[in-house]
């Protein structure tokens, strides 16, 4: 919302004409809702269009600072598989994170085994947030 602070408002007291500012709000009729997109899908729903061999692969890829798999950390935020090129839209724990392009690396290597390519997309919406179980593994507190 826009407000504009320059008009200002006659009143009168005790007999003497005052001004004084006025906050009027507008509506701004160009203000568009920024909403950034949900990249994250349910892991039942990831699960359901992918190869077991697949999420295998991802849970033997570890994040080497937290010393846990992608797949337990939920990095994978989803997955489409057409033929032998899998899709995946991931993300890190961190935008900065020092070991993201050697987790992609790592990512095409092990899926390159197993007869895929790969295409990576790395999506930071929503940011990555530890799931409950991951809390308890991690003693993060709630």
């Amino acid at each position: 919302m826009a407000f504009n602070i320059f008009k200002r408002k006659k009143e009168e007291t005790e007999n003497k004409q005052v001004e004084k500012p006025v906050i009027e709000e507008k509506p701004n009729t160009n203000e568009t809702k920024n909403e950034l997109p949900n990249y994250k899908k349910p892991i039942n729903e990831i699960e359901s269009k992918i190869d077991k061999s697949i999420i295998e692969v991802m849970k033997n890829i570890k994040d080497p600072e937290l010393e846990l798999d992608i797949w337990t950390l939920g990095l994978v935020y989803d997955a489409d598989v057409k033929d032998k090129v899998i899709d995946i839209k991931m993300t890190f724990t961190s935008p900065l994170c020092p070991y993201g392009p050697e987790i992609v690396n790592q990512i095409k290597s092990k899926l390159s085994e197993i007869g895929f390519d790969s295409n990576i997309e790395l999506v930071f919406s929503p940011p990555w947030q530890p799931d409950e179980e991951v809390r308890d593994i991690l003693g993060i507190p709630y």
